[in-house]
């Protein structure tokens, strides 16, 4: 009896002896400057509830959590790709983060789109820092005093470390212009030299991170273990947050950006038992868990909400602020009112200077035909598949073809890394570009000929609300062009894939004739609306999204002059042969003018189209010429 009463007091001041605490972590990434109220057309296309947006974020930190104790969070890409990022190129974001109160934050490769001179001026204007434990910079732009290599946060008598890791594969996915005099560590050197250097400072360890955990990361993961068994190569720099989390002894937690795609429970690692967390993008989420900590070692997590880590703030679920909601809803205002503002060509100046051109090209590998007169209009619309999609290769075929059609205009879809189209730019000193700011993924990208055209403006219409357009509204460029003083308004379409995309498609098609047919209403006709509409000219009766401009007799599809002729389908494989790749015009520029249209087969020139596939795409550009 007196054993047991002994155990009985033991137990119960070792109970007392221990120290547990909960710290509130809570975080966001892949903002994407979407902080206004949205309809959430991923839940319900028809009938899509609203969510409330940042003032709903806003108003549960608020009333829910107590900031001296707590840890708040972003993963990255904070501004990037809604047109209130236009209006100040992110200042509103940063506004609304200090609003909020950030503890820290990691960039993302889409907050360099301005350039490190606009982040840096961003991140001077925050009032939290922004971690770049991975970054080197040599007489760069990034001076700010709030660019830290990691900071040592002290909640409750417990040391907490933060690092901050920027995804490494910034040279692939950022123009080389916006990065300069930047290097990136590999993301396993950097945890190497990091993490002990801190470890001995404190209690824990957290990694901020937008390397980003991927769409499917248990079968990412397993990929990668099996890359271990099988003594394969890895890229140690490069590795995503699930990979890195292999490597993350003595880290705790890894709070992950880099994809819009969240995951509402935490991953542990097998080997490390390290938890990573990622929430869904473009503010429709957040996430808060309870960090317990027992005699100042991290322990486990607690979910706070329905068993769950990412919340999706739903205006059923979440409260807004009424003052902030106010605030960004003007905010909203201003930005819609620029987007959408009639353009007014005598607003631009326009000088009639003409730029020496440039015939030099060290690539000579192909025939290509050149397509280019000094007399006619050319313009092409090429999807390059998943570009680049041979890396150098591709750089190297794609530039040669470029450059000895000699044609005036290009709009490509499909470009999925930035970085390497401006490598491809840097071969082609003829041509001025522009190319998506506020896609999701898989960017258009346009390339006009100097010493033909003078820029007047690039815009996006639908960025605010892109999801017919698949998160890729079109790309509008306006021109001017010196041979005939005309304006040109040029749209670059890639619209949602595969049948199951098809009403999408529909409701794209709508609202861009809506648009279209406004811009004529206010007095400006001159548009090509070309790219990959993802549908064929002969598709039957409601199994298309032409219907609005076929409607329209304003409007004409000059790829209907060769559709039927399967020789020129611009998806020429197996089982899918079709034409896919169109060109749209106002009639009211075209009529009365001789004119060529023709996909131009490129196989033919390169040693058969499997060759072309491998090097450069497996869709055909398609040419008008007026």
């Amino acid at each position: 009896m007196l054993i047991f009463k002994n155990i009985i007091i033991l137990l119960s001041f070792s109970f007392l002896l221990t120290k547990e605490i909960s710290i509130d972590l809570i975080s966001t990434n892949d903002i994407h400057g979407s902080i206004s109220k949205q309809k959430a057309y991923f839940m319900n296309p028809k009938f899509a509830p609203t969510i409330v947006g940042g003032s709903g974020l806003y108003e549960y930190i608020k009333n829910t959590i107590d900031m001296k104790s707590s840890l708040i969070f972003d993963g990255g890409n904070f501004f990037q790709g809604h047109p209130i990022s236009d209006i100040d190129k992110g200042k509103t974001i940063i506004d609304f983060m200090n609003k909020v109160g950030y503890t820290a934050a990691v960039p993302g490769p889409y907050d360099f789109i301005y350039g490190s001179r606009n982040l840096n001026y961003l991140v001077d204007s925050s009032e939290f820092p922004f971690l770049i434990s991975n970054l080197i910079c040599n007489d760069c732009d990034l001076v700010s005093k709030n660019f830290k290599k990691y900071i040592i946060k002290e909640i409750n008598g417990v040391k907490i470390g933060i690092l901050g890791i920027v995804d490494a594969d910034l040279k692939s996915k950022v123009l080389s212009t916006n990065i300069m005099n930047i290097e990136v560590s590999g993301v396993k050197e950097s945890l190497d030299y990091w993490v002990p250097l801190i470890k001995d400072e404190v209690d824990v360890v957290i990694v901020l991170t937008s390397t980003g955990i991927p769409w499917d990361r248990e079968d990412v993961y397993n990929e990668f273990i099996q890359k271990i068994i099988d003594k394969n190569e890895i890229d140690y720099k490069n590795l995503n947050a699930v990979e890195m989390g292999y490597f993350s002894n003595d880290v705790d937690i890894i709070v992950s950006g880099g994809f819009s795609k969240g995951y509402r429970t935490p991953w542990t690692d097998p080997n490390t038992g390290v938890d990573i967390v990622q929430n869904y993008g473009n503010g429709t989420s957040f996430g808060h868990l309870k960090l317990i900590i027992e005699d100042n070692k991290y322990k486990r997590f607690d979910y706070v909400i329905k068993n769950n880590f990412s919340q999706t703030l739903l205006a059923d679920d979440f409260a807004e602020n009424k003052d902030l909601s106010d605030w960004i809803q003007d905010k909203n205002n201003l930005a819609l009112e620029k987007l959408y503002k009639p353009l007014d060509l005598n607003f631009y100046e326009v000088d009639g200077s003409i730029n020496q051109v440039n015939k030099n090209l060290n690539e000579d590998n192909w025939n290509f035909p050149e397509l280019g007169n000094d007399e006619n209009f050319e313009i092409i619309t090429w999807n390059c598949e998943f570009f680049p999609t041979a890396d150098e290769k591709t750089i190297n075929a794609l530039s040669e073809a470029i450059h000895d059609m000699d044609v005036d205009v290009i709009a490509f879809q499909e470009i999925k890394m930035v970085g390497w189209f401006g490598r491809l730019m840097e071969k082609l000193p003829n041509y001025d570009f522009v190319i998506s700011k506020h896609s999701s993924f898989m960017d258009q990208a346009i390339i006009f000929k100097k010493h033909e055209f003078k820029y007047i403006r690039d815009i996006e219409p639908f960025a605010e609300n892109d999801y017919n357009f698949a998160g890729r509204p079109p790309l509008r460029l306006d021109l001017f062009r010196y041979a005939d003083s005309l304006h040109y308004s040029i749209v670059n379409l890639h619209m949602k894939c595969c049948d199951s995309g098809l009403n999408r498609r529909k409701n794209a098609s709508q609202m861009l004739y809506d648009y279209i047919s406004n811009e004529i209403d206010s007095g400006y006709s001159n548009f090509i609306v070309l790219g990959d509409w993802n549908d064929d000219l002969k598709d039957n009766y409601g199994e298309h999204c032409f219907d609005p401009f076929f409607n329209d007799s304003r409007f004409y599809f000059v790829t209907q002059d060769i559709v039927d002729d399967m020789s020129q389908a611009s998806y020429p494989k197996e089982p899918y042969y079709s034409f896919l790749d169109h060109i749209l015009v106002t009639r009211s520029f075209l009529d009365d003018k001789d004119y060529l249209i023709k996909t131009i087969r490129m196989g033919d020139y390169m040693g058969g189209f499997n060759n072309y596939e491998k090097l450069i795409s497996d869709h055909l550009p398609v040419l008008l010429s007026f």
